[in-house]
């Protein structure tokens, strides 16, 4: 009797990032998205060392990297400053720093001065009995020295432009926390907690702070989180702009859906950009299926927006935080994406 070959294929393994974005497919992806070879080189340098760091980053889809990225280069931000990337399961989400929202606020050319403040305990003084705003007194401390040991109660953020107005915003530490367990898919206030009371051993530590910007960089994401909320308010003008609108809408925590925007990675050929889940192969979709595409066919929606380092001006470790009656706040807007 004839031997049969039953051997089965052999199933080729995912390439690794490093690999994946040497390839054709996202070198021309990044190529079509930054102004010169030189940024295209510096920006694969960059990714790689970013993932080869984050075992999380490792594990998403090469190509979702490179599309977060490209979120921020399009808009002449920093990586690691300016905005950061998260990974969420097996996509990487692009979130802008505070410092991202500050630079595209100063770029305006329209501002004076500004500035986002930790509140400690002795230097908020309540709310002015007219105007319900609230008030500090930030020389209570001479030097960051006497600061030390006193509690953070929330962050503040001013802004004034050029021709004399003013706006500001102060959140307590109580509503960031309510807001971040709310609007983040990532973060749990219970592990929060315990991690603040150093109960977990350092390596489960690390591992949770890699899991969401809220346990690892909580400083950053309580001054964005209160700056977020000042430039959504209305009350700043040039949260207008153009650059500031698309950060705020752009920015999330859970990258959702296979097709990313080819108007958002500053155009490539196609309408879509098809993301391959198994190699991370990026493919540009055929502009002639489109057009042969039947009429009743429904389009294909773009995905909704979702929703190291340096630290704000005198961080330290909150304090856990007061319970401190919730007031209603009907205009708070999740920087997580739209409808949330």
């Amino acid at each position: 009797m004839k031997a049969q070959n039953t051997l089965a294929p052999v199933k080729k393994d995912k390439p690794t990032f490093s690999v994946a974005i040497r390839g054709e497919a996202l070198q021309n992806l990044i190529k079509a998205s930054v102004s010169s070879s030189a940024d295209a080189a510096r920006l694969t340098g960059t990714l790689i060392s970013a993932v080869a760091a984050n075992q999380q980053l490792q594990m998403c889809n090469p190509a979702s990297v490179v599309a977060a990225a490209l979120r921020g280069e399009g808009m002449k931000l920093t990586y690691g400053q300016d905005y950061h990337l998260v990974p969420y399961g097996d996509k990487c989400t692009y979130i802008i720093g505070y410092k991202g929202l500050l630079h595209l606020l100063i770029a305006t050319g329209e501002v004076a001065d500004t500035n986002c403040i930790q509140v400690i305990e002795g230097e908020y003084k309540g709310r002015n009995r007219r105007t319900k705003r609230p008030e500090f007194d930030f020389s209570v401390y001479d030097t960051a020295e006497d600061e030390e040991g006193h509690p953070v109660l929330g962050w503040y953020f001013y802004v004034e432009l050029r021709n004399g107005y003013t706006a500001s915003e102060y959140m307590r530490l109580s509503d960031i926390l309510a807001h971040a367990q709310r609007y983040s898919q990532t973060f749990d206030r219970e592990t929060y907690d315990k991690l603040q009371r150093g109960e977990f051993t350092p390596q489960e530590a690390e591992k949770i702070r890699q899991k969401s910007p809220w346990y690892g960089n909580f400083d950053i994401m309580a001054a964005k989180t209160v700056i977020r909320k000042l430039l959504n308010s209305g009350f700043v003008p040039l949260a207008n702009s153009a650059d500031i609108r698309r950060a705020l809408d752009e920015d999330g925590e859970s990258g959702e859906g296979d097709l990313i925007s080819a108007d958002i990675l500053n155009g490539v050929n196609g309408d879509v950009i098809v993301v391959n889940e198994s190699t991370g192969e990026v493919v540009d979709a055929p502009a002639e299926s489109a057009k042969n595409a039947p009429e009743s066919a429904p389009a294909q929606p773009e995905p909704p927006a979702q929703p190291k380092q340096e630290t704000p001006r005198r961080a330290r470790k909150p304090a856990a935080a007061e319970e401190f009656p919730q007031e209603p706040d009907t205009d708070i807007e999740s920087f997580f994406g739209d409808g949330q």
